[in-house]
């Protein structure tokens, strides 16, 4: 069999893009950071990580011109050889102390750290790595990239707790969690994964991409905000998300970051991070911190939409951060909304399995600090609008059944069949 061959049969996108119904790859050819303009039409943006709104500000883009002019336009290779910036241990330092850890390590891009650091921590002979069933790609990769090949799969910390049970301690596994899980906005109980652990004896690494700028006091993440923190071994975070850039990082022990830097593959083999970049997430950090405005003005926006959404008749999956997934059921439903929704002026895009359970699909929408109530309530109407177009669901999402989903390309292969039919003509 040709090794290409899978790529050159593959036609599932071409048809959705036949029937008008793909929403994803959309060029954004301007932004604000809360408006930004797709093919010519201005919308508002409510599908960004952009959680406090920092991708414009005067600060952070003021930081990220002076990098480029410092340092020029890219490391042009490895932290490890000659592409290590003073800026990004100033930046290690600086995320060190936020997060009380005792050192930090700056990658980039979220995706490699996490797939670094698992792959890493989970290859130690006999470990076994437990990962919450909702974790991001990037943490199921890393796990995938251990030579551990045991890894077990976690609901809730009470399914944990049962499948800790069999033996009295576990100083050989891993926990791996979301601390935000990015695509239904539900926040980890850590504070219970906490309690197992001081049970059980496993090493804790939380992935904060969706927690850190948005829960906790100054935006500390969600171990933070839970009083957790002392529990986690290993803290990621990312510069895509409220720290305006791109990028990633993990906190730990200084004996444990030491380790990491040099063991690291995605870290020794991949170049330094982006001067622009890093000094943009450095200025970034640095509004964070001496801004507490911006917390309350997500709270607020958040708190806003969402009570705006369950007035139309949305179900949001029941979290209570800035990510408010509105929950559809249908694959081709979804697709169909968002692609509307873009025609009446609002961007959002669809989550999908593997992304979310099958027949489980929801249009994730976000907020942002820098959303005034002019874009909600314009979102607000666009959303009505649909509602008004489309048998949206209306029971608890929890009990939805999977056979009720259609998946996109079944629909539109039984939309192409019906037309081709009516063509036809009677037999």
């Amino acid at each position: 069999m040709d090794v290409l061959g899978p790529c050159y049969d593959y036609h599932d996108s071409e048809l959705v893009r036949a029937a008008g119904l793909y929403p994803f790859f959309q060029p954004i050819s301007w932004s604000d950071g809360s408006v930004v303009r797709v093919n010519g039409r201005s919308l508002v943006m409510m599908g960004s990580n952009n959680y406090l709104g920092l991708t414009h500000h005067p600060a952070v883009l003021k930081a990220a011109h002076d990098a480029l002019d410092r340092y020029g336009t890219g490391c042009t290779g490895s932290r490890f050889l000659n592409g290590n910036l003073d800026i990004h241990e100033t930046m290690e330092r600086e995320l060190a102390e936020f997060t009380g850890k005792e050192a930090a390590l700056v990658f980039g891009s979220g995706f490699l750290a996490n797939l670094g650091v698992v792959g890493v921590l989970g290859s130690t002979p006999e470990t076994v790595i437990f990962s919450a069933s909702e974790n991001h790609a990037s943490l199921l990769d890393g796990a995938r990239m251990a030579q551990s090949t045991r890894t077990r799969i976690f609901r809730d910390v009470a399914d944990l707790d049962r499948q800790l049970a069999r033996r009295s301690a576990w100083p050989n596994a891993l926990v791996i969690t979301d601390g935000v899980f990015s695509m239904t906005g539900r926040v980890a109980d850590l504070r219970g994964i906490a309690e197992l652990k001081r049970r059980y004896g496993f090493r804790l690494y939380v992935d904060d991409a969706h927690g850190l700028g948005v829960l906790g006091p100054g935006g500390r993440g969600t171990a933070a905000g839970q009083g957790a923190s002392d529990a986690v071994d290993v803290l990621f975070g990312t510069f895509s998300k409220s720290l305006a850039s791109a990028g990633g990082f993990v906190a730990a022990d200084s004996a444990v970051i030491e380790y990491l830097r040099v063991k690291t593959r995605t870290q020794i083999f991949s170049a330094g991070l982006p001067p622009a970049s890093i000094g943009a997430a450095l200025a970034a950090l640095g509004v964070m911190r001496s801004d507490p405005s911006l917390f309350d003005r997500l709270r607020s926006n958040a708190d806003y939409f969402r009570a705006g959404v369950h007035r139309i008749g949305y179900r949001t999956l029941g979290g209570g951060t800035p990510i408010i997934p509105l929950f559809i059921g249908s694959e081709a439903l979804a697709f169909r909304m968002c692609v509307e929704a873009g025609e009446l002026g609002m961007f959002a895009t669809p989550a999908i399995y593997p992304a979310v359970p099958k027949g489980h699909a929801v249009i994730r929408t976000s907020v942002t600090a820098s959303h005034t109530r002019e874009h909600l309530e314009a979102a607000l109407s666009v959303l009505k609008t649909l509602a008004e177009r489309h048998p949206i669901p209306r029971e608890d999402p929890d009990s939805y059944p999977e056979a009720r989903d259609i998946d996109v390309v079944e629909a539109v292969q039984a939309s192409l069949r019906a037309q081709s039919a009516s063509l036809e003509g009677p037999a």
